[in-house]
């Protein structure tokens, strides 16, 4: 090869890259937006503490918590922040002055060679916008003088006791100690401030979002181009979370699941383990983690690649189902209400088989719930309620019919907008004919790289 084909084809090469690398981020702006929202809302003379993560084990892939994640947009372990809101009196009268410290671990040159290096405390500082960056060392005097201040509420989870008859963890240790030199304070939980707020996705959650779910449909169609007879579960898990990392998926938002035959029956079923036979339908529920943010998509696909009369049938009930319930979807309405006309079509199509007799029967075949909010976290947190512009959440009916090992799941996800909803998972095939059709075409071969054993 010539140097000047060569460089053709790295341009070439780079450009493409370019062109599917995301062209959006999280800002500092955001995240500090996100700190002064929750500063607002504090009560005067209170103190927000929150730790990191702890280390993962060696060699082994960090991943921080979701709330100080969103807090901060920091992925480091060893790190902690505090956030207060004091009342002063002046001559003009009260005011409350509310400020920010991070802690996070210093730098250090010894461990470059080795180790992935913090950002630092002058970056930290200037990056993520905190009014204080300093050593995680300082972290605990800090936190130890805040209990015995002027100070009325703690926002904070801390580390509980497992019941009367068990020693105090750290924490309920300090606060003792604490109120016994004079320190008055009522702990509360800092969910009530964050959860409202992550709610509500901004638009670039929203386009996080977006990449975890095109991801995972991916997923989902190469699943159905490769599937056949034979083939172990956690084989067709490997091809999609192949997919998955080689579009910039770094984990798996939750594990995946892939359930044939009596295992499409077992709602969170993840060992994967079972050999899927002609015949079989194969609950595939998986999500990609994109940016920290994780799609839920389910499909149910048969292994031969064509449903028979009867999984057909059970098919197509438990898609009207999800379907009635996206006829309802819009800014005002309630999730129950979202719910009721979901449970309607379930109720009759299982009267029309002759599965049930009456409607009270309903749960015998369907026993979780129609669907969660999506977004840090896989069941993320907020609440469905009334739904707003900026939620994210699944819609996911079910079938599990045991004594015939025949399960359907259909899930997808779905995005409020100010008039209406977007289909976010839309690209993942979804009917009957659409499945039957991605399935005959040619996916990857696994046997390649099978070993002779």
């Amino acid at each position: 090869m010539n140097n000047r084909y060569f460089c053709k084809v790295l341009c070439l090469v780079s450009i493409l890259f370019l062109l599917s690398a995301p062209s959006f981020a999280q800002t500092p702006d955001e995240f500090q937006e996100r700190r002064q929202i929750v500063l607002d809302n504090m009560e005067p003379n209170s103190v927000f503490v929150m730790r990191s993560n702890p280390p993962a084990g060696e060699f082994e892939q960090y991943r921080q918590d979701n709330n100080f994640y969103y807090l901060t947009g920091l992925n480091e372990p060893n790190s902690a922040l505090i956030m207060r809101a004091r009342t002063f009196r002046t001559r003009e009268g009260e005011i409350v002055q509310r400020t920010t410290t991070l802690f996070i671990t210093p730098r250090n040159p010894a461990r470059s060679d080795w180790d992935p290096q913090s950002l630092g405390l002058e970056e930290a500082k200037s990056k993520l916008r905190f009014d204080n960056v300093l050593p995680i060392g300082e972290f605990q005097s800090e936190y130890e003088n805040s209990l015995t201040s002027r100070i009325s509420i703690f926002y904070m989870d801390y580390e509980r006791s497992q019941g009367l008859h068990t020693p105090l963890s750290d924490d309920e240790d300090l606060f003792k100690k604490a109120r016994e030199k004079g320190g008055s304070f009522e702990i509360r939980s800092p969910n009530n401030l964050l959860y409202p707020l992550r709610r509500i996705k901004s638009e670039i959650e929203t386009e996080y979002l977006r990449m975890a779910i095109d991801i995972t449909a991916e997923g989902h169609k190469e699943a159905m181009r490769s599937i056949k007879p034979g083939m172990a579960e956690y084989q067709l898990q490997s091809i999609i979370e192949h997919v998955f990392a080689i579009n910039g998926s770094q984990r798996v938002g939750f594990n995946s699941i892939v359930g044939s035959g009596p295992n499409s029956v077992i709602l969170h079923w993840s060992d994967n383990s079972r050999t899927m036979e002609d015949g079989d339908l194969v609950v595939v529920d998986i999500g990609a983690e994109y940016g920290m943010y994780t799609a839920d998509v389910t499909r149910t696909i048969p292994v031969n690649g064509k449903f028979t009369d009867r999984q057909k049938d059970v098919y197509n009930i438990v898609l009207a189902a999800q379907q009635a319930g996206m006829d309802v979807l819009r800014p005002g309405v309630s999730w129950s209400d979202v719910n009721a006309a979901a449970n309607e079509v379930l109720i009759e199509g299982l009267q029309r088989i002759g599965l049930i007799k009456d409607r009270s029967e309903l749960r015998n075949y369907y026993f979780h719930g129609l669907g969660h909010n999506i977004g840090l976290q896989v069941h993320d947190v907020g609440g469905l309620g009334t739904l707003e512009p900026g939620m994210h959440f699944s819609i996911e009916p079910g079938i599990y019919i045991r004594e015939e090992g025949l399960g359907v799941r259909i899930e997808d996800d779905f995005l409020i907008t100010e008039t209406g909803y977007i289909h976010t998972s839309k690209n993942a095939p979804r009917t009957v004919e659409e499945i039957e059709e991605m399935m005959k075409k040619k996916g990857t071969d696994y046997s390649r790289y099978l070993i002779k054993k």
